[in-house]
């Protein structure tokens, strides 16, 4: 694996213990099942931008302490999204539908995301993620799906080389009030973990488009 693809897992390590992990969860019926893609389907495609603060969790299969991170999240439909860490240290990573973009002080590194199969498929999950299109649903995912008191988790186990490689599941915790993507996890074939819970969400509100290309 070459230095860039290890810095993109790094991140995605850094980026995804939420309320909903602790939750009690019970099979869904395919009708429940039914009625969770059409509910997100439907969240997803009246979503036209996101911003909010998240929260960042990330365990160490090696390490008794847990890392956690701070920042501001962007999404701007479709494939428009920014990480902006803010805490421990500033870190950005952008794409623009074309690009990937990684700033650390005074340094960006940029990849164009079509010369990279594995970056076109971490964009995949980074958008999904978020706005919970594209991957409930997807072909290139087994999809289980839980239903709680307040929300809904999804376990979605990859398909594809290039993912499965990185990830054993992603897994997303559903709010059932709006349909929206409270939080992802993602489980690293390593055994770590990496938690991200969204905050103070916006929805539908005035986006730059520049924040996403630098």
């Amino acid at each position: 694996m070459s230095f860039m693809n290890r810095n993109v897992v790094l991140l995605l390590g850094m980026l995804l213990w939420p309320v909903f992990l602790t939750a009690q969860y019970q099979e869904a019926t395919k009708e429940q099942e039914n009625e969770i893609v059409r509910g997100m389907t439907q969240a997803a495609g009246g979503m036209t931008t996101m911003q909010g603060d998240f929260v960042q969790v990330k365990e160490l299969s090696f390490m008794d302490d847990k890392i956690t991170s701070e920042g501001k999240m962007y999404y701007k439909k479709t494939d428009k999204i920014r990480w902006e860490y803010t805490k421990p240290y500033p870190y950005v990573f952008s794409m623009d539908g074309l690009a990937v973009h990684m700033t650390s002080g005074d340094r960006t590194n940029t990849v164009p995301v079509k010369s990279s199969r594995m970056f076109g498929e971490i964009s995949k999950i980074m958008v999904g993620g978020v706005s919970g299109s594209g991957l409930v649903g997807s072909p290139d995912f087994d999809a289980r799906f839980m239903v709680g008191k307040d929300g809904y988790e999804i376990i979605l186990t990859p398909k594809k080389k290039e993912v499965k490689d990185l990830f054993s599941s992603v897994r997303l915790y559903v709010g059932k009030a709006d349909n929206r993507v409270r939080s992802v996890e993602l489980v690293e074939k390593s055994g770590d973990r990496t938690v991200i819970t969204l905050k103070n969400v916006q929805v539908n509100v005035a986006i730059n488009d520049d924040l996403f290309s630098k």
